[in-house]
């Protein structure tokens, strides 16, 4: 009683070495998701659209980990997306954060959801992420499709991340079980 704050002082959480190494293996994910993305999904191209691999991985993080997660690799996949490509750098993650945000007010009410949910978010957010896209070309005065173009490729994309994303949030789910599993209680 009447002792004082003795300053700055690690409280219960996620603290030291186990954490930091979940992180890096997470960084490094992403960055092989958006390397990927930008060389060799464009070869799986059915309908003029490929799989987004970063955003399949954001929509599954935000399952598994939660909104704040799910914005947080959000923010970094975009970043890496715009650093690959020749336009300005913040598009891809302004795009990746909405797709995100939306994924995580859709799942903060649902505790198990089903394949055909999760397939569900992984179509709605790849519309609001090629939405974001082509607003933020047209924006900054950069090359954006024809908006007919667009709506075909953005809804093929949708499709083709809708039939990828059960698989994705599984296989995010055992890697989850396996770091967990690794933990000593």
């Amino acid at each position: 009683m009447g002792q004082r704050p003795l300053g700055d002082q690690l409280r219960a959480g996620p603290h030291g070495l186990p954490t930091l190494v979940r992180r890096a293996a997470g960084a490094l994910l992403m960055a092989g998701a958006a390397l990927a993305q930008v060389t060799w999904a464009p070869r799986f191209e059915v309908g003029g659209a490929f799989p987004n691999l970063v955003l399949l991985g954001v929509v599954g993080v935000t399952w598994t980990l939660g909104a704040r997660a799910g914005m947080a690799w959000a923010c970094i996949g975009g970043l890496l997306l715009d650093l690959t490509s020749s336009g300005a750098i913040g598009p891809h993650a302004v795009a990746l954060l909405a797709g995100a945000y939306l994924v995580g007010f859709w799942a903060r009410n649902l505790e198990n959801p089903t394949a055909v949910q999760v397939a569900l978010t992984a179509a709605v957010t790849t519309l609001v992420y090629s939405a974001v896209l082509v607003l933020s070309a047209g924006l900054l005065g950069q090359p954006a499709p024809v908006i007919g173009v667009a709506i075909q490729l953005a809804l093929a994309a949708a499709a083709y991340n809708a039939l990828l994303m059960p698989f994705a949030i599984e296989v995010l789910r055992r890697l989850r079980s396996l770091t967990r599993a690794a933990e000593p209680a």
